[in-house]
């Protein structure tokens, strides 16, 4: 590559930064901000990381150059390479993973969470989503909070999830940290009248009879002082319960049950960044007890499912955690 090809190249990538710079200040604009200058950090950090698709065989050439030295090659080339997975492929996955659950009565639900639609999330991921949960042969689909991360406010909030009008099953709701400025956006009021008009039931502070089980919608005990008017849901135990959280440290702000319980809650995105020590030491600090992913006994009778949900905060990254739907099976 001659000095004047040279020259193009990093011209090229330079007008480049500028235009997905151009189109992540367009987005921070329109996005519904909890702090405008992180907002717009997020969203440079989503846009500008498509250069990596042009860095990686700029680095690749130079090396077979010798204009690269061998330590920065491989630095560069695997840091590149985990990025792509990380931020344009695994995010785009989408898996359903079964997990039976003994409780002594029969019921079928699709578990999700976390979907964070907003900065770092598409309209054709939220379709594929809802396009995947019609293909479940399930009794009802159960959303542990966390819709949101920062939407835009160009549009509204009904309009954005309207693809969940074609959900082909009963769906029931509850709010997560970020639905609730903590941290997020002043929405709450506005997500609750969007997910009533795309037919998705929020039962924050409610109980539904499902016949062997009463769903019981806690929401995030954590957030705010709604700790009482929720716990109002759980003055009807006349049958095992289902608590549908968001936070599983919502378990230890919970009363004395007089029925057993399973508790299906998320918020700890499995991590998001699935790495050995480093996430179980994330975890630890982010929930009371390390709660990843999955089943975990309590007692004899009680017992705690986590989802690691679908979507992204912080990074706009997701690795060795991918986005899933949990179909968990009582028996």
């Amino acid at each position: 590559m001659s000095v004047r090809q040279q020259y193009i190249s990093f011209l090229v990538l330079g007008l480049l930064a500028v235009f997905l710079g151009t189109l992540a200040w367009q987005d921070a604009s329109n996005a519904w901000p909890t702090n405008e200058e992180k907002t717009l950090l997020k969203t440079f950090l989503f846009y500008e990381s498509w250069l990596m698709f042009l860095f990686l065989p700029l680095v690749i050439w130079g090396f077979k150059h010798k204009q690269v030295s061998m330590g920065f090659f491989l630095i560069s080339v695997i840091g590149m390479v985990f990025g792509i997975y990380a931020r344009f492929i695994e995010p785009n996955l989408l898996f359903v993973k079964h997990t039976s659950i003994q409780t002594g009565y029969t019921l079928k639900l699709a578990l999700i969470s976390d979907m964070h639609y907003g900065l770092y999330s598409t309209p054709q991921q939220m379709r594929r989503l809802v396009n995947k949960l019609n293909t479940l042969e399930v009794d009802a689909v159960v959303v542990a909070g966390d819709w949101t991360y920062e939407p835009s406010q160009k549009i509204s909030l009904i309009e954005q999830l309207k693809p969940f009008r074609q959900l082909k099953h009963p769906i029931y709701s509850v709010p997560g940290n970020h639905d609730e400025e903590m941290p997020g956006p002043p929405l709450a009021k506005e997500l609750k009248a969007a997910l009533m008009a795309n037919n998705i039931k929020p039962i924050e502070g409610q109980s539904v009879d499902l016949g062997k089980v009463r769903l019981v919608g806690l929401g995030d005990l954590l957030a705010f002082e709604t700790r009482a008017e929720r716990l109002a849901a759980l003055s009807i135990q006349d049958k095992p319960l289902l608590l549908l959280t968001h936070n599983p440290d919502s378990l230890y702000e919970l009363p004395i049950l007089t029925q057993s319980f399973v508790m299906l809650a998320g918020h700890t995105h499995g991590g998001q960044v699935n790495l050995p020590i480093l996430t179980e030491k994330i975890l630890a600090l982010v929930t009371r007890d390390g709660y990843q992913r999955g089943l975990y006994p309590l007692t004899k009778q009680n017992q705690l499912f986590v989802t690691s949900g679908i979507g992204m905060i912080g990074l706009p990254l997701r690795f060795a955690m991918p986005p899933v739907i949990d179909v968990l099976e009582m028996y």
